[in-house]
């Protein structure tokens, strides 16, 4: 630290500018505002840049230091000399309409949020170094830096002193946010932005280029699922399918559905300026369908969730069956329930929601293969959050929890549960996770074990499997 910066700090801010030369003023205030970490940064800040910068002052350069600090002695008692108190209101001279992307929503949105308003919102260091002083909770100061920063890959963008992902787990690792998103996202399977180092751009709006999967711009980045400047708490759990609070104000793809298995029209949602609600399976679509180009093998979730297939889980919309018997599901499920992508997807731990990371492949919160060669099944698999297991799995059971299968006793002995119990075929044997646009009760066809075809009638149906002879039942599967 310089001389001049050494006086500045070392006496109350009124005393230092009231005992100080006139002369020396201008000096102490350009040294006050000069540190060598920035001085590459600035002036290629939206703050410094010398063409689209700051520009408070009509007859100051933009994007010079005197949009901010003055030599006027009256203003030049606030801290580092600026012409203002330092404070979020300085920032809101500027910042206080919704920007153009609503990546900010506005003064009156961030003022409301829990980054704002929660107590814990302090940097806790250590670099830049801990916010310490009285009153610096929810100050923007918290996750921005006026004058940039960089390092060794260039300019940090968005003024943040750090990169998206290890701002936002500096805090979210137990430390001073309760939950460690940290330690999620370091399990074996997660949503990992080491991954996807520089990629993501705050304005990088409706392009699905910058999702795809080739070109090397597949992405994941905190904002990418939410918005710092308007992140709330829910006062109550969400209704699927609208997200979370936590969620609130991102971009995301909503569809407009066509005919069963067709692919959907797309329309992106910018943050801003859009009063609808977020539903959570949109903010999925923008890497989960072919919005993008996918990874190869991997399903278009878009096509896979369309209301207007045969069948599909609630994710969307109410499944297209009403008459499942009550009985076979757990956890108060039912025929008229959505749930959320994040019922299937996320920690194992269920007092954690979001998608960030889990023990199980394709971050799920219990053990499911996608494979279909027999093997045990148990309770504790995925699928049991949802569906009764003493319904599908145990040819044992009660009575009353196999009739609420219509392919168990007494309508047929060899049924739904002595499938999976007796010849240990697991769910995916016959069963599609996502949805079926030819076949109700999820059917899938083409995997081996399993279907080999199936056809569905209103009655029943008569399958080809792997397994045995070539079958038909006769049950009530209306559509």
């Amino acid at each position: 630290m310089s001389a001049v910066s050494q006086l500045l700090a070392s006496a109350p801010v009124k005393a230092r500018a009231a005992s100080m030369p006139g002369w020396l003023l201008p000096l102490a205030v350009l040294l006050c505002s000069y540190d060598p970490a920035h001085a590459g940064a600035f002036k290629a800040t939206g703050h410094g840049n010398p063409v689209t910068g700051v520009q408070r002052l009509a007859d100051s350069p933009t994007g010079s230091c005197g949009q901010c600090h003055t030599e006027d002695s009256e203003s030049a008692a606030n801290a580092m000399a600026l012409w203002r108190e330092n404070d979020n209101h300085l920032c809101y001279e500027c910042h206080r309409q919704e920007n153009i992307s609503g990546v900010f929503p506005g003064q009156h949105i961030y003022q409301s949020s829990s980054h704002e308003n929660d107590p814990a919102v302090v940097w806790p260091g250590p670099r830049p170094p801990a916010r310490l002083g009285i009153d610096e909770d929810g100050k923007c100061l918290n996750c921005h830096d006026p004058h940039g920063e960089e390092d060794r890959d260039g300019l940090i963008p968005s003024l943040l002193p750090a990169r998206e992902a290890t701002l936002c787990l500096t805090c979210h690792d137990g430390d001073p946010a309760s939950r460690s998103i940290a330690e999620e996202l370091r399990k074996p399977y997660a949503h990992v932005q080491r991954r996807s180092f520089g990629r993501h751009s705050a304005d990088e709006g409706g392009d699905p280029n910058r999702y795809a999967y080739t070109g090397g711009n597949r992405h994941v980045e905190c904002s990418d699922c939410h918005n710092s400047h308007a992140i709330f708490r829910d006062s109550f759990p969400p209704m699927a399918p609208v997200a979370s609070k936590r969620n609130a104000r991102v971009g995301r793809v909503r569809v407009s559905n066509g005919p069963a298995g067709s692919t959907p029209t797309y329309e992106y949602l910018l943050p801003a300026g859009s009063g609808s609600e977020v539903l959570e399976y949109e903010i999925c679509f923008k890497c989960h369908s072919s919005w993008t180009r996918q990874p190869p093998g991997e399903s278009d979730l878009a096509v896979s969730f369309n209301p207007n297939n045969a069948s599909h889980h609630a994710v969307e919309a109410v499944g297209n069956n009403p008459n499942i018997d009550p009985n076979a599901f757990v956890n108060g499920l039912s025929a008229s329930s959505i749930i959320f992508c994040g019922d299937c997807h996320g920690s194992e731990d269920p007092s954690l929601r979001g998608p960030h990371g889990s023990q199980y492949p394709n971050i799920l919160r219990r053990p499911y293969e996608a494979n279909s060669m027999p093997r045990t099944v148990t309770s504790e698999e995925l699928c049991f959050l949802c569906h009764s297991f003493e319904t599908y799995a145990a040819s044992m059971g009660s009575s009353l929890a196999l009739e609420a299968s219509r392919f168990n006793p007494p309508a047929e002995p060899k049924g739904h549960a002595y499938h999976v119990e007796e010849e240990d075929l697991p769910c995916f044997t016959c069963h599609d996770s996502h949805g079926s646009p030819r076949f109700g009760a999820l059917i899938v066809t083409g995997r081996n074990p399993g279907l080999m075809s199936f056809d569905m009638r209103p009655s029943g149906g008569t399958c080809t499997q792997s397994c045995h002879d070539p079958r038909s039942y006769t049950l009530n599967y209306p559509r």
